[in-house]
């Protein structure tokens, strides 16, 4: 059974079973193990408002119950309210029968809770550790690359494995502007970089910025509707030389339509200034895969999230794109989608405050070119179609920092050789938030 079904089975029999506490719970609304059993299995359906009003309810009966303080916290922040999550925590953090396991989830969450009520809001994710390839340089798997229609035998056939170091790092702030309509300014910045442990050749370097409001439309309305207008740009560079610049403009359409539910369509233009002279005497076999050339790059997109419950949601985001380089055979039309299932559930040791995450993905492109390459074959107009299966995982150890970790296949089917290669990458290593 697939897991989102299996997932909508499950949900079907603990709605049945909210409804029975439901029951015993107004028959008996001072009794506290009733109570969080049924808190429980409201905030399993991501029935927010029915688990706080159960855990208010038994408050007002009992004043004292720190317990009941610090998941009301949790709910709230799970749901947005800040405000009152901050309330519930720092009532709950002044009780002196707190226990070292609750007060540990209120020193993780409260200061998150009083980030998010500030008016310059930022946030920030470093990641540093190992990762491996079994096929580094994308060398086709035939052994053999196509010039000028003519199949010529690579000079170090094999396909090179490799190990790297690598450091990931974003940045972002949020600035509120302190209108009726909740708008803010949205900076965000991402930088990451590698070393090789053998083919230095192919260390790499990418940083990007971009910056826009988010306006709310109808930040009131059924959907709370905000837009995103945004200037962003991107740096790169392969074996310290610089490959990519880019630089453009992008606009999205925020919508939710109800708490579970999140869609966002997009546009995205920017313009693309490639370097392949960097790959002419590599001998690495990346210049025979390079796709990208000078031009511009229009990109569409619909990005959404569906929470089936409360540990587990979909993620998806179809999208087109047409790259119209300065060279024909550069210039393509590209459809695909990214797809997951995220799974969060409980660290196996309670003092462990934040959940941990396991998130099985596909991702699928398609890509087809105007005119044939004629230093490859003149005669043959390429189409790539080009499939990621993986699995990422966070696990958070405290508030700060933790673990996190990914396992994918990438599989390039071409009707050239040239591109046609696959690539097993294993990555992981520690991580901090703040």
């Amino acid at each position: 059974m697939p897991a989102a079904a299996f997932a909508d089975a499950a949900a079907v029999a603990t709605r049945a079973e909210q409804q029975r506490l439901l029951v015993a719970m107004q028959q008996a609304p001072t009794d506290y193990d009733i109570t969080l059993q049924y808190v429980r299995v409201s905030s399993e359906l991501a029935d927010y408002e029915a688990a706080i009003g159960a855990l208010e309810r038994l408050l007002f009966y009992n004043p004292d119950l720190t317990r009941a303080k610090v998941e009301l916290g949790m709910l709230y922040f799970r749901m947005g309210s800040y405000e009152n999550a901050a309330h519930y925590f720092r009532a709950a953090g002044a009780s002196p029968n707190l226990d070292a396991d609750l007060r540990n989830r209120v020193e993780t969450y409260l200061p998150q809770a009083e980030k998010q009520l500030s008016q310059s809001r930022w946030t920030g994710y470093l990641q540093t550790g190992l990762r491996y390839q079994s096929n580094v340089s994308a060398l086709p798997d035939t052994g053999l690359l196509q010039v000028l229609g003519n199949n010529v035998p690579l000079t170090n056939p094999s396909q090179k494995s490799d190990w790297n170091g690598f450091a990931l790092v974003t940045i972002g702030n949020d600035f509120d502007l302190q209108d009726q309509h909740g708008d803010t300014i949205e900076t965000r910045f991402t930088g990451y970089g590698t070393k090789q442990f053998t083919l230095s050749s192919l260390d790499l370097g990418y940083v990007e910025a971009s910056i826009g409001p988010r306006i709310g439309i109808a930040p009131n309305n059924w959907a709370n509707v905000s837009v995103k207008p945004y200037i962003v740009g991107d740096l790169s560079w392969i074996g310290g030389s610089q490959y990519l610049n880019s630089g453009g403009a992008g606009i999205s359409l925020r919508m939710q339509p109800w708490s579970a539910f999140t869609v966002e369509p997009g546009f995205e233009w920017r313009r693309l200034s490639v370097n392949n002279n960097i790959f002419g005497s590599a001998g690495s076999g990346i210049g025979s895969v390079t796709a990208l050339g000078s031009g511009d790059i229009y990109i569409v997109s619909i990005a959404g999230s569906y929470r089936i419950n409360d540990w587990m949601s979909i993620e998806a985001r179809p999208f087109y794109a047409r790259a119209q380089a300065f060279n024909p055979w550069q210039s393509f039309d590209q459809g695909g989608f990214d797809a997951g299932l995220r799974w969060e559930f409980a660290p196996p040791v309670s003092f462990m405050p934040r959940r941990w995450m396991v998130m099985p993905y596909v991702r699928v492109l398609a890509a087809s070119f105007d005119q044939a390459d004629p230093a490859v074959n003149p005669n043959v107009l390429r189409r790539d179609t080009d499939y990621h299966f993986g699995v990422l995982a966070d696990m958070p150890i405290n508030a700060n920092f933790g673990v996190s970790g990914m396992v994918e296949y990438a599989r390039s089917d071409s009707n050239i050789s040239n591109f046609r290669y696959d690539n097993i990458s294993v990555m992981f290593g520690p991580n901090a938030r703040f």
